[in-house]
């Protein structure tokens, strides 16, 4: 969230409040953090995938490298 703040006078003066992006949180812990100069964030978030790349499994290797 993110609001414009008047910091003139003798009281503190908060604008309208509004979303900076939205998060689907996935689980405890934060999903986010911000970089040290406040510039930018940086979010974790799960990729969609319509399908998986096929896994190549490979037993008993060591014996071809006997040959």
């Amino acid at each position: 969230m993110a609001a414009e703040v008047n910091g003139q006078g003798p009281t503190l003066e908060v604008g309208a409040v509004r979303a900076l992006f939205e998060i689907r949180r996935g689980g405890p812990g934060y999903v986010y953090d911000v970089t040290p100069d406040g510039q930018r964030f940086l979010v974790n978030s799960a990729v969609e995938q319509k399908e998986s790349a096929p896994i190549t499994l490979v037993i008993n290797w060591t014996a071809d490298l006997k040959n």
